[in-house]
């Protein structure tokens, strides 16, 4: 009865480790899309780049 009850504890045991892990990857897969939006949202509102050598002031 005793190796039952231990195989029985293990099962719920791994149950509940694949649950945390499962919830832990879901959670970071939602972190990295919010940072992904805001990196975006970063990269939208920057000015554009001049044109090289456009704005180039040489004077020797």
């Amino acid at each position: 009865m005793d190796l039952i009850m231990s195989i029985a504890a293990m099962s719920v045991n791994m149950k509940s480790a694949r649950l945390q892990q499962d919830v832990s990857v879901a959670m970071l897969k939602k972190a990295m899309s919010a940072q992904e939006a805001l990196g975006e949202s970063i990269v939208e509102m920057m000015p554009p780049a001049p044109e090289p050598g456009r704005l180039l002031d040489v004077t020797v």
